[in-house]
């Protein structure tokens, strides 16, 4: 069963990114196999505690929200949708480590548009995250314990 699950959230994850590329935004209606399958994931995979689930709705989704507040434009709204839909799906503690993940993978990207000279530096460039937000967010679905002792050695 897990693996039917990761097989139909990387379909959904990959939808998401590639949409975000094509209009630089994520609207609701691609968001919504996320939330089918977020809603799936309470029978298929129990172990995953629903506080868990409750927790990870806001772990990464209000932080986000927030800096949205205080610094405009920081991250789209359906960025934040995105992680509040995951983080049911995924439980806090893979959100967050996934979040982290997407957070490291779209500076990376940022810092190869700089040395490509598509993007200057200093100046406000839109660049769609939702690709290392779902790249990150799959990586911890498959890898989470690899992830925490690359970035945290162990010390999870």
């Amino acid at each position: 069963m897990r693996f039917c699950m990761d097989l139909c959230l990387a379909v959904v994850l990959i939808q998401i990114a590639w949409t975000d590329i094509r209009t630089m935004m994520i609207p609701d209606r691609v968001l919504v196999p996320l939330m089918i399958l977020a809603g799936l994931s309470v029978f298929t995979e129990p172990e995953i505690p629903f506080t868990a689930r409750l927790i990870g709705i806001f772990c990464t989704a209000l932080p986000m929200y927030l800096a949205n507040l205080f610094v405009d434009g920081a991250f789209g709204g359906g960025d934040i949708r995105l992680l509040a839909a995951a983080g049911f799906c995924l439980g806090w503690k893979t959100c967050l480590i996934g979040t982290i993940t997407g957070l490291f993978l779209g500076g990376l990207q940022s810092v190869v548009l700089l040395a490509l000279g598509k993007v200057r530096f200093g100046e406000r460039a839109r660049i769609p995250f939702a690709p290392a937000l779902c790249m990150g967010l799959f990586a911890a679905r498959l890898f989470e314990d690899q992830i925490v002792s690359l970035f945290f050695w162990g010390t999870w």
